[in-house]
């Protein structure tokens, strides 16, 4: 009897670290970058800086929940500047990620955003924002992991040129389980 309630234990006990592996919170924060060619360059002239230069600083943080292996929802708050159009914009927004490669040591995801852009200046209004990403998060044995990512964002700005502020990011970041 006590043989079989010590293997109904560790049974319970890996079933239920299963499940807290899968429905956990989680955090990631992020640096990311747009990038543009620089007007400027000029290939037979010296010392008037790289062909391509960053555009933009952008960074986020975001709280979270991982339903089961593929899905987890989350809520995130950032901070954009765009240098060329010296526009600074808050971005909230919920995110809906999906992992449709996942191993043991790495994954592969998409995920799509929407929230609203709140500016701290006048210049422009207030708008919608929408994202569009696919990455790659590391595991490592620790609760923290890295991560790459490749976003498409666009902000809606009634005032702006065409009233979208489109652009593609490169960003790296870190969750933390």
């Amino acid at each position: 009897m006590k043989k079989l309630l010590l293997i109904l234990f560790v049974v319970i006990s890996q079933i239920t670290q299963a499940q807290i592996k899968e429905k956990q919170s989680f955090f990631i924060g992020n640096i990311g970058t747009t990038f543009g060619i620089n007007q400027q360059f000029k290939l037979s002239e010296e010392g008037n800086g790289p062909f391509i230069t960053p555009k933009s600083i952008l960074l986020r943080a975001e709280v979270g929940y991982q339903l089961d292996k593929r899905w987890s929802g989350s809520i995130s708050i950032g901070y954009d500047h765009h240098f060329r159009y010296s526009i600074n914009s808050i971005p909230q927004f919920g995110t809906i990620r999906y992992n449709f490669i996942s191993r043991n040591s790495y994954t592969y995801f998409i995920d799509a955003s929407y929230g609203r852009t709140w500016r701290p200046s006048e210049s422009f209004s207030n708008g919608d924002y929408y994202k569009l990403g696919l990455g790659i998060m590391s595991f490592s044995s620790s609760r923290w992991n890295g991560l790459v990512r490749l976003d498409f964002h666009r902000k809606k700005i009634a005032q702006f040129e065409n009233g979208n502020l489109d652009s593609v990011s490169l960003g790296i970041g870190f969750s933390f389980y």
